[in-house]
């Protein structure tokens, strides 16, 4: 089996870069992080997803910066949609004071980005982490997490796109709410992948600034409907990384790996380097991450 053969430890960014996403463009990686102020969300470049470059671009500096966005740039991912790249991401309206999520749009990976000049999603409450799915028939989904009424607690949902990426073409659905002890009163940060006839939805559980932040798994044959969880999480924080989560899929090779962010130590200081673990299948079709827990070493070649 083909797979990374790595030199260095985990972690494979080692300064702040929480919230990881990685799209791969013509056999390069791009890695793109939160931020929460300008300039926002730092571009960064590998070939082998284990040694990361600055490029020294941002999605958004004070020179583009979205007209209608305050602060708290969080969660960004980047995505090629028809015939260009679009950036999706949340920031805090200037205008309500709640998180939105955003869309900009650039001839290459790299920039310049351009804001679409105003929320792409904005609702009475905050709506926050989007993540970006293609199916094989080629119809584009959003997913994103919206907060309850007065509190974090509130659903996944899904909504189909437009060809272009920046409108919706179809009803609003949820796809899973929290509802198992280890979730505690929050389910977020979404990642959508399809595999064997089923779409997988990693997803986030717990208050991400405590030991039990974890990353938990459902599924479908629909992209829209029907998700069954897994249970316990598929990865959950260790004697040496907590609070594991927010996490990305990409494939190299022949095998799909996890980013993901993680802090060190027994206090959280909000400084949350990415991660990397190679994913392996079940028998019965459910993804694995090492026994479950973060690796001091990244994965080898089998």
């Amino acid at each position: 089996m083909q797979g990374l053969v790595m030199a260095q430890t985990n972690p494979i960014v080692a300064e702040n870069c929480p919230d990881p996403a990685i799209l791969e463009a013509d056999g390069v990686y791009y890695l793109v992080s939160t931020t929460h102020v300008l300039p926002a969300f730092p571009i960064r470049r590998s070939t082998d997803l284990v040694h990361w470059e600055h490029t020294g671009r941002h999605i958004f500096t004070r020179e583009n910066r979205p007209s209608w966005a305050r602060d708290h740039f969080w969660a960004p991912e980047l995505h090629r949609v028809a015939g260009q790249y679009v950036a999706y991401f949340t920031a805090r309206s200037t205008r309500t004071g709640r998180l939105c999520i955003g869309a900009a749009t650039a001839p290459a990976p790299e920039g310049p980005y351009a804001d679409i000049g105003g929320p792409l999603l904005s609702e009475r409450v905050a709506v926050l982490d989007p993540t970006f799915f293609r199916d094989d028939d080629g119809r584009q989904y959003l997913y994103w997490k919206m907060d309850g009424p007065s509190s974090p607690a509130g659903p996944i949902c899904v909504q189909e796109l437009r060809p272009d990426g920046l409108g919706f073409a179809g009803p609003r659905r949820e796809v899973v709410r929290d509802d198992i002890a280890w979730e505690g009163a929050l389910v977020e940060a979404p990642a959508v992948v399809k595999r064997g006839g089923y779409y997988y939805l990693f997803y986030s559980g717990g208050a991400y600034d405590t030991p039990h932040y974890a990353v938990g798994v459902a599924r479908s044959s629909s992209p829209v409907s029907g998700f069954e969880k897994r249970g316990e999480p598929i990865l959950r924080g260790s004697g040496r990384w907590k609070g594991p989560g927010h996490n990305a899929i990409a494939s190299f090779k022949s095998d799909d790996y996890i980013v993901y962010h993680a802090w060190e130590g027994d206090r959280f200081r909000d400084v949350r380097p990415a991660l990397l673990e190679r994913i392996t299948w079940s028998a019965d079709g459910w993804p694995q991450v090492n026994d479950g827990l973060p690796s001091g070493d990244p994965p080898q070649s089998g």
